[in-house]
């Protein structure tokens, strides 16, 4: 005969509704088939797409939120967050008042980016080529009339990122983007005439671009590295 069932064995309890759309929605982050910075739908329409109640909703939300993978910003809605900004966010603030912060950030980045480069030449599909060339003939457009946008330069380098197939790449480079946007008119001064500035950086992209869609992972490592190199000797001369 069998003694008595030990203690530490527990009855599974059925799963709550709103733990399903935690997990449903955390998957797409972590994933990477939600980026940061994407606006998540609102609650309406998560009541429709999972057929639950608004208070499973509300309560799947409330949780992501309180574990960092999305922020509500009032009269916006709910966006997700990077995984690399908490807890090292305000650490990197205080560490942008160095002078020397961007030049460190832009070794990280050639590391980081060389490698994104590199992969996304091997593994991007069809769909993440055509929305990589579509960024370049936005910017090519503008191209002698315009200063560089920081905006325009955060979509193209984040979709190399996602071309690579890295989710947590892509969220590391989220978050150097934006550490990068805080101190980027060392970069961009206003004043300065930036016709051949723009021309430059708008050509060192699309090389950049070329090579991936061609599949060649030497080229677009190559070049991915002249166009940072070209970055930092500005950032050295201010």
């Amino acid at each position: 005969m069998s003694g008595p069932v030990s203690p530490m064995f527990k009855k599974i309890p059925k799963q709550k509704v709103s733990d399903k759309v935690f997990e449903q929605i955390k998957d797409l982050i972590v994933s990477g088939r939600l980026l940061p910075g994407e606006k998540i739908p609102p609650e309406m329409e998560l009541m429709t797409l999972f057929d639950v109640s608004r208070s499973s909703v509300r309560e799947a939300v409330l949780r992501l939120e309180c574990l960092g993978f999305v922020a509500h910003r009032h009269g916006e809605g709910t966006f997700v967050k990077s995984a690399t900004e908490t807890p090292v966010l305000d650490y990197m603030t205080e560490m942008a008042r160095e002078a020397d912060f961007i030049e460190g950030l832009m070794e990280i980045r050639t590391v980081l980016e060389v490698w994104a480069a590199r992969t996304a030449a091997v593994r991007a599909d069809d769909e993440e080529i055509r929305e990589l060339e579509t960024i370049i003939t936005a910017m090519t457009e503008k191209q002698g009339s315009h200063p560089p946008r920081y905006k325009s330069n955060v979509r193209l380098h984040r979709q190399i990122a996602v071309a690579s197939h890295n989710p947590f790449l892509v969220h590391m480079m989220s978050s150097i983007l934006g550490w990068i946007g805080k101190v980027t008119d060392r970069i961009y001064p206003e004043g300065e005439s930036f016709r051949t500035l723009y021309d430059q950086i708008t050509s060192q992209h699309k090389a950049i671009v070329d090579a991936i869609a061609a599949h060649n992972p030497d080229e677009a490592a190559r070049a991915m590295a002249e166009h940072l190199s070209f970055t930092a000797v500005r950032i050295e001369k201010k």
